[in-house]
């Protein structure tokens, strides 16, 4: 069978998916006690077995081929549930949540820029709004090259630190 599949055999491949999708099935429920995870999971390792059908060792089964490629998958799905948890709590703890319903990113920049000084402003917007490089810039506003980097560094800084402060923050503390 795996030399079949290895050729690219579509019939031999589905063969091993009817005889083998309730064992990994299976396989994946006791692992994750969700059964839309097992199924995702299941099709996952069948259709990476399909991706990769040209680096399968005839010297193994298909089942221990299976077993190798699921266990990836699952490492991946471990990866991806503590990647998901790490930003659940990043932003809630103790079901509070810590972005305003009405952030807005855009609103927060464009705020932001208004309060700055209006030559930082005028560069900020030429180079990150119309995409002018420094010198561009310099050459259009009859400052320095270093002139530019500093108003663009010193804008770039502003913005992180008041946006972090309203992503982070939680609300009350002011």
């Amino acid at each position: 069978m795996i030399g079949a599949i290895k050729k690219g055999d579509h019939f031999a491949y589905e063969q091993a998916f009817l005889q083998l999708r309730s064992r990994l099935y299976g396989f994946f429920l006791r692992k994750t006690h969700c059964s839309e995870d097992a199924r995702d999971l299941v099709q996952i390792t069948f259709l990476k077995l399909w991706q990769y059908r040209h680096t399968l060792d005839e010297n193994y089964t298909i089942e221990q081929h299976l077993f190798s490629i699921s266990r990836t998958v699952f490492i991946d799905y471990l990866r991806r549930q503590q990647t998901a948890e790490k930003s659940r709590h990043m932003f809630m703890s103790d079901n509070v949540c810590y972005i305003p319903e009405d952030f807005d990113l855009r609103q927060k920049v464009y705020a932001v820029l208004d309060g700055m000084p209006c030559m930082r402003k005028k560069v900020f917007e030429l180079h990150r709004f119309h995409g002018l490089s420094y010198a561009e810039i310099a050459s259009h506003l009859s400052i320095t090259v270093k002139s530019v980097d500093n108003h663009v560094a010193k804008a770039v800084r502003l913005i992180k630190k008041v946006v972090l402060i309203h992503v982070f923050l939680l609300p009350g503390i002011f």
